[in-house]
């Protein structure tokens, strides 16, 4: 989908140079035969789906909600739902809130003075919320913050408690702009975003084909060990008006009777998808992760043996998804 940066993954493109250098935490790798990981994202524009997740407070790992910003001079910008936060650590799930980049181009980076603000004041947030973690998504779209970035890992690092875990959004189609064998290090685990290869803005067709998503953790394997890859898992889709590029969102919880009624599988893509004509818009042609393809992405990550997966975002989900986590990922004590 479109984030609140509107990154979307159109390609993976080359300039991820292979450094096996697999050290650094390991707290949160997953050791053979132990259940994955799982990352549980929010954002505030859905609520409906966190029913079930109070209902299955065992089926995610970490809920990592989108609440906090960096402005360009390091202060951060507080979205905190304190009666969300109440309810998540009353259920004793642990949080590693998500902070975004305010500017969408990682200004407070370029200046080690803001660069050393950012990372200090993300750690003191840490500390005062007791939370398990944080979880960076600066998605830098270009190679010349790339040192700056692991500079920040290192400091953040530093500032934040012993034990703490960092998760790193990773767009792979911005390969260059990372420096593994400096961050490998740092980060406990990398979020693949392996989701929009079509959205708003591209012709209809899947929002994560298996075999698209596949090449990306190919790729990524060579530079990350697999034990620190989480794969981005979609709960929802897209729908187009026929021959139109501008798409509309389907969050999974909102699938419609009609969806299901004409929904198909498409073997290849291994996604589902339908074509109808709707009231409101005609002719439409729609793609969405159904709980089939969510499946296939568990089995893909389980086959590669990663350490989990991350779910954008369980506002989307229903009471079937989490039972799916459950059952197929083994979060469940």
């Amino acid at each position: 989908m479109k984030r609140w940066m509107g990154a979307a993954l159109a390609a993976v493109a080359g300039g991820m140079v292979a450094v096996p250098s697999w050290t650094g935490p390991q707290a949160v790798a997953r050791a053979a035969g132990s259940p994955m990981q799982v990352v549980g994202f929010w954002a505030n524009d859905a609520v409906s789906g966190l029913s079930g997740l109070y209902k299955y407070p065992k089926s995610i790992t970490w809920f990592t909600p989108f609440w906090y910003s960096v402005k360009a001079n390091g202060h951060l910008v507080d979205r905190t739902v304190p009666s969300i936060k109440k309810e998540v650590m009353a259920k004793h799930i642990p949080v590693t809130p998500l902070v975004n980049d305010m500017t969408g181009t990682q200004a407070f980076l370029k200046s080690p003075s803001t660069l050393t603000n950012a990372a200090r004041n993300i750690a003191d947030m840490v500390k005062a919320n007791h939370y398990a973690g944080v979880s960076i998504d600066f998605e830098p779209q270009h190679v010349s913050v790339a040192p700056e970035l692991s500079h920040f890992m290192v400091e953040l690092r530093d500032f934040l408690p012993k034990g703490s875990v960092i998760t790193l959004s990773v767009v792979p189609h911005s390969g260059g702009a990372y420096q593994w064998s400096a961050l490998n290090p740092e980060v406990n685990q990398y979020v693949l975003m392996s989701y929009d290869q079509h959205d708003d803005g591209s012709y209809a067709g899947p929002v994560a084909a298996t075999p698209w998503v596949q090449n990306i953790v190919t790729r990524m394997e060579k530079t990350v060990p697999p034990s620190k890859i989480d794969l981005g898992v979609a709960l929802y889709g897209y729908e187009w008006p026929k021959g139109s590029t501008h798409a509309v969102t389907i969050p999974y919880n909102a699938v419609t009777p009609t969806m299901h009624k004409n929904a198909k599988w498409d073997s290849a893509d291994q996604e589902t998808y339908a074509t109808f004509r709707s009231t409101s818009m005609g002719p439409v042609n729609v793609w969405w992760e159904s709980l089939q393809g969510m499946n296939q992405k568990i089995q893909l990550a389980k086959q590669d043996h990663l350490a989990g997966i991350a779910l954008w975002h369980m506002g989307y989900a229903n009471d079937s998804v989490y039972q799916l986590l459950l059952h197929q990922v083994g979060t469940q004590p």
